[in-house]
């Protein structure tokens, strides 16, 4: 017998008593998506050289460091202060101690020998090396008589100063004036007439850098029948929307590995390593400058400042180059020429008003290109942060990007999708890039 459940009562119809599943939803098929990012998303890949396909999970890169004229004297002892040991001629002896800032790591073996001459920025004056840490300068034809000085002064042997240090004697015949630290300029060896060739060679090598390629992968993972059957609201299918969504957040995952990834090696499982490559901020050592936003005034000196000290300190490439910043930094570089808003005192004709200052340029035509960034995020620290790049220095090096491809077992009716990217970067010259950070 059939049952029936007509609902039949008294009363108004309104919409607060009509059946709700009968109620036409009013949806808008406009998906809006918030974005943690004040801005469309400025990648750094976009800036990056593009290099060919690895060969290998390393990637070497080869760097030499021209011979540098300049040194630094950072202590000086002068002979006259050993007048009794040394007798005649004292006052124009003076040990030096070089910090080798363009060899660090071999600060102690002095490139330099007997007969090669310095000019001492500090005084003027013009010095020639008599002793190193390895010999001393001949006073005879045929290198049978040296000079020695007695070790009170030398700090080692008769005919040898310790490491770290030379010992010179003014060209001039006029005594060694005193200075405290000084930038020195070497000046090559000069010999005497018809001197024998006892020139000494130097080793010049290559030094060697690497990082490693990292693969990364993220996934899409559905049941066959939500995948092909079932209907969704909106704009897109859902597997659409899901896979949209899980690329982009993808790509802004690599986007951030690029900036901020740190070099590593896990050989935890036997066999299937696991490398982490390096990205720019780990890769730049030489020209990194910390600051605190909250006591800088002068905001258009401490970029001219940092520019000229770091940015621009190595430039192989040319003298263009690129600044990634965060809002906080752009902002306040345009609030620091906010004077030249209305130089004419006329209103905007377009009744605009603000400024948008991009590029930042120095004396001697250096140029900075000036880009907001959101890798640097509004409302953390990282506003105030700005990475400057050499694109010329940063080479992509891809294996697979952004690869997408279907994947599931012999058993499995779900639905799988993989997207994977492997590469990594080769940093040719750190040198030529720079990070202002707090």
């Amino acid at each position: 017998m059939p049952q029936y459940n007509n609902i039949i009562r008294p009363g108004v119809r309104s919409s607060t008593s009509i059946n709700p599943r009968a109620l036409v939803e009013d949806i808008s098929e406009r998906i809006r998506k918030l974005r943690p990012e004040a801005t469309p998303i400025i990648t750094l890949g976009q800036y990056l050289k593009r290099g060919p396909k690895p060969v290998n999970h390393k990637i070497q890169t080869i760097q030499y460091d021209i011979f540098d004229h300049y040194d630094y004297v950072n202590r000086v002892v002068l002979g006259k202060d050993f007048q009794t040991q040394i007798g005649q001629g004292a006052a124009r002896f003076a040990k030096l101690f070089l910090t080798q800032p363009s060899r660090p790591s071999t600060r102690d073996t002095m490139p330099y020998f007997p007969q090669d001459k310095f000019f001492i920025a500090a005084t003027g004056q013009t010095v020639e090396v008599v002793m190193t840490p390895t010999s001393s300068m001949t006073r005879s034809v045929n290198n049978e008589s040296r000079y020695e000085l007695p070790t009170e002064f030398t700090g080692a042997t008769p005919s040898t100063s310790e490491p770290g240090s030379i010992i010179v004697r003014t060209v001039d015949q006029v005594p060694f004036a005193a200075f405290t630290t000084s930038d020195v300029i070497y000046m090559g060896r000069t010999i005497y007439e018809s001197q024998r060739i006892e020139a000494e060679s130097l080793q010049r090598d290559y030094y060697y850098d690497c990082n490693y390629v990292e693969h990364k992968e993220a996934v899409l993972h559905m049941t066959e029948d939500q995948r092909y059957w079932v209907k969704t609201k909106g704009t897109a299918p859902d597997w659409t929307f899901q896979q949209e969504q899980m690329i982009d957040e993808f790509k802004m995952s690599v986007e951030h590995t690029l900036l901020w990834g740190e070099r590593a090696f896990d050989g935890t499982i036997p066999g299937r390593p696991k490398r982490h490559m390096n990205g720019l901020y780990h890769a730049v050592h030489t020209n990194v400058a910390v600051y605190n936003p909250d006591s800088v005034d002068d905001f258009e000196s401490l970029i001219n400042n940092f520019c000229y000290d770091m940015a621009f300190r190595y430039n192989p490439n040319g003298k263009k180059k690129i600044a990634l910043c965060g809002g906080r930094v752009l902002m306040r570089f345009n609030e620091a020429f906010k004077h030249y808003r209305r130089l004419d005192g006329a209103a905007p004709s377009d009744k605009k008003v603000g400024l948008d200052m991009d590029t930042f340029v120095m004396p001697g035509g250096f140029e900075l290109k000036l880009i907001r960034s959101e890798l640097l995020r509004q409302g953390t620290a990282l506003e105030n942060w700005m990475f400057v790049i050499d694109p010329a220095e940063m080479e992509q090096r891809i294996v697979k990007d952004f690869t997408t491809r279907m994947y599931q077992g012999n058993d499995e009716r779900d639905v799988k999708l993989v997207v994977e990217w492997q590469g990594s970067i080769a940093w040719h010259l750190e040198q030529t890039h720079a990070i202002l950070r707090t």
